[in-house]
């Protein structure tokens, strides 16, 4: 059982945030006047608009006279995402450590320790939260329909365009 707790907390952070990698660095989202607001990866970036593949495949153009506002943001862990993990870390390493305690004769004190330690990592993940959510902002444009606007500024999305394309695998049976 110590063996297995251990194991859990060395592994933590890979098990973390290893689905985050290749899934591409920046998440752009559309506000538009006619259509649902839409959430992707940017594709295409010319002066009479954009093009987004959404998260579930679909790939939609928006000319400038619907957009509204631009959103682009890295990707990553976001802030309550970091509260919740610092707690569950927090508690997971007070149980571990009142595991230890096979004949329980300082349980209260072990119940002390866990919520402690619960509290701390909660503390620690919304100082992390709070950091991520803050550099992970990185331009809004606020195009209103306005064609000028847009042709001022359209080049300033050209750095977040993403060209990963997954990996198609094939079965040659």
């Amino acid at each position: 059982m110590k063996i297995l707790f251990t194991l859990l907390i060395a592994c933590f952070p890979t098990l973390l945030f290893g689905q985050l990698r290749n899934i591409g660095d920046y998440e752009v989202k559309v506000f538009s006047k006619n259509y649902r607001t839409v959430k992707g990866h940017l594709k295409k970036v010319n002066a009479e608009g954009i093009a987004i593949e959404d998260y579930k495949g679909n790939y939609i153009i928006f000319r400038t006279a619907d957009i509204e506002k631009i959103k682009v943001k890295k990707r990553g862990i976001g802030f309550f995402e970091a509260v919740g993990g610092g707690a569950l870390f927090g508690l997971g390493l007070g149980g571990s450590i009142w595991s230890l305690d096979e004949n329980g004769d300082n349980s209260a004190d072990m119940a002390k320790l866990t919520v402690l330690l619960t509290a701390t990592g909660a503390a620690t993940g919304t100082v992390v939260g709070t950091v991520s959510t803050l550099t992970r902002g990185k331009l809004t444009l606020r195009v209103n329909g306005d064609m000028q606007y847009f042709i001022q500024n359209y080049h300033l999305l050209k750095q977040y365009v993403n060209n990963f394309e997954p990996v198609q695998h094939v079965n040659a049976n």
